[in-house]
C-alpha cells in the first residue's frame, strides 16, 4: 500500500512538466525523536506564460497525532499536505490535499479545487466535475462511510469536496478516488488555453480577490493542523506553516 513518500512521488511525476521548471526547495520544519516534519517547495522561475506559481508540500515522515475519536491518544502517523496555486493572472481553482495515514487504523483524506470565482460560467466549469467525482465515487462497493461535510461557507469549496475517515482495508480505492481529484485538477491546468473565460477580466480581477482572502484563511488557520501533532508545535511554526504552504514566503 501507498506510504506518504509514495503519494509525494506520484504527484511530482504526474505534475513533473511543470514542476521540472521551477525551483524546488527543501526545508527542515522540526523534528523530535523519530518525528521529522519537512517541507517541500517549488517556485516559479518566472517570466513567459508559465501558469503556476507555486507548488507547497508537508510531509511527516513519522509523527505522533490525535486520534480523531480519542482526543487524549495519539496515533502513529504518516501525511502529506498540499496545495497548487496558478499565477495571479490566471484564475484556476486552488488545489489542496490531505492525505494522513494513522498506521493500522484509518486514512483521513482531504482534497478539493476551490474555486475562485461567483460566475455561474465558472462553477460550470469548474466546480460541476468535482461535484460530479464526488457522486460517482461516494458509493463504491466496500469503501467505509465516513465522508465528512466541510464546516465552510457556502460558495468557499467546489460543492464536491473529499473529506472524509476511511479504514485503511480500503486505501486502494479511497486513493484513487482522492488521486481523481489530482488528476482533473491537471486537465484544467494542460486546457487552459481551452476556457475562455480564465481571460475575462471581471473573472481575473475577482479571482485575485478571492484567492488572497482564501490563503490568508488558510494560512491563519495553519496553527490547527500543526495541533494536531503536539510534540512538534509551537505557535511560531504554526504561523511557519500557514506562510509556506499558502503565502509567498
Amino acid at each position: 500500500m501507498m506510504n506518504a513518500h509514495d503519494i509525494l512521488a506520484k504527484l511530482e511525476k504526474d505534475f513533473s512538466p511543470y514542476l521540472q521548471q521551477m525551483k524546488k526547495e527543501d526545508i527542515p520544519f522540526a523534528e523530535k525523536g523519530k518525528e521529522k516534519l519537512w517541507f517541500r517547495i517549488y517556485r516559479s522561475k518566472g517570466g513567459g506564460d508559465f501558469p503556476l506559481k507555486k507548488a507547497a508540500f508537508m510531509v511527516l515522515d513519522f509523527g505522533l497525532v490525535w486520534n480523531k475519536d480519542d482526543k487524549t491518544k495519539l496515533d502513529e502517523d504518516e501525511l502529506v499536505v498540499g496545495s497548487f496555486l496558478t499565477t495571479d493572472d490566471l484564475p484556476l481553482p486552488i488545489l489542496a490535499l490531505e492525505a494522513s495515514m494513522h498506521y493500522d487504523k484509518y486514512d483521513h483524506l482531504n482534497v478539493d479545487l476551490f474555486p475562485v470565482s461567483r460566475d455561474p460560467r465558472y462553477k460550470e466549469t469548474f466546480c460541476a466535475p468535482v461535484q460530479a467525482l464526488h457522486t460517482k465515487y461516494k458509493n463504491l462497493p466496500d469503501v467505509a462511510p465516513g465522508v465528512i461535510t466541510p464546516n465552510l461557507p457556502e460558495g468557499a469549496t467546489s460543492g464536491g469536496m473529499l473529506s472524509g475517515n476511511f479504514d485503511i482495508a480500503y486505501r486502494d480505492k479511497t486513493l484513487a478516488w482522492w488521486f481523481a481529484y489530482v488528476d482533473l485538477y491537471k486537465s484544467f491546468l494542460d486546457n487552459r488555453g481551452s476556457y475562455p473565460l480564465l481571460k475575462d477580466p471581471a473573472i481575473i480581477e475577482e479571482g485575485k480577490k478571492i484567492r488572497a482572502a482564501f490563503l490568508g484563511n488558510f494560512a491563519k488557520a495553519s496553527p490547527n493542523i500543526l495541533a494536531d501533532i503536539p510534540n512538534l508545535n509551537t505557535p511560531e511554526r504554526g504561523i511557519r506553516l500557514g506562510e509556506l504552504m499558502f503565502l509567498d514566503g
